[in-house]
């Protein structure tokens, strides 16, 4: 857990461990105090706000996906516009989650991105509301947004024709679009794609 806030870092404490399977290993206020605890502990999983007064967040992220790459990163940041969401999922955020989300929720969302989905926020206006997108969908859309077309897609991804096709519907209803630009678009709007 890191938050440069006692208080946040209670209250996230307290909501991941009432969650049945959770218990939070480690607090940090800054990055490096972080990095020191995941020497110490085993965790699966670090909550993190990357925007710290330290300035030293989003460089522990990066320590963390290039050291520890076992280590699913969730970002919950009260900062999240769309070149911040990409910039954490470069880094290898598996989530990033605003901090109007409702902390009972959060368990929900470390599970699904342990699970491999990848989890943003749908849009400032709509409070906290999140996409999921499995890893493959997102591989999928990411390479029909760069202009591939479904042979190549699969082709790339040693799948099927007809799999990319299914994994690209998925990304369109979960995205709300009903063509690949218009997903593209939609998943560069909200930071999924760069």
């Amino acid at each position: 857990m890191l938050d440069e806030y006692p208080f946040s870092r209670a209250g996230l404490t307290d909501g991941i461990a009432a969650a049945e399977g959770f218990t939070v290993c480690c607090s940090a206020s800054t990055g490096d105090e972080l990095i020191a605890h995941l020497s110490t502990c085993s965790c699966a999983v670090v909550v993190a706000e990357p925007w710290l007064r330290s300035d030293d967040g989003l460089d522990a992220l990066a320590r963390i996906g290039h050291d520890h790459p076992d280590i699913t990163i969730v970002a919950f940041s009260r900062v999240w516009d769309r070149e911040r969401v990409q910039q954490v999922m470069a880094l290898g955020a598996r989530a990033y989650v605003p901090k109007t989300t409702a902390v009972a929720t959060l368990p929900g969302i470390i599970r699904r991105a342990m699970d491999g989905l990848v989890t943003v926020p749908q849009d400032h206006g709509d409070h906290g509301r999140t996409v999921d997108l499995t890893t493959r969908e997102f591989d999928v859309l990411r390479l029909a947004a760069d202009g591939r077309d479904n042979a190549g897609i699969a082709a790339d991804l040693a799948i099927a024709e007809r799999t990319v096709k299914f994994h690209l519907q998925n990304a369109y209803r979960k995205l709300g679009a009903s063509n690949r630009t218009e997903a593209a678009a939609i998943a560069r709007r909200q930071g999924i794609l760069s």
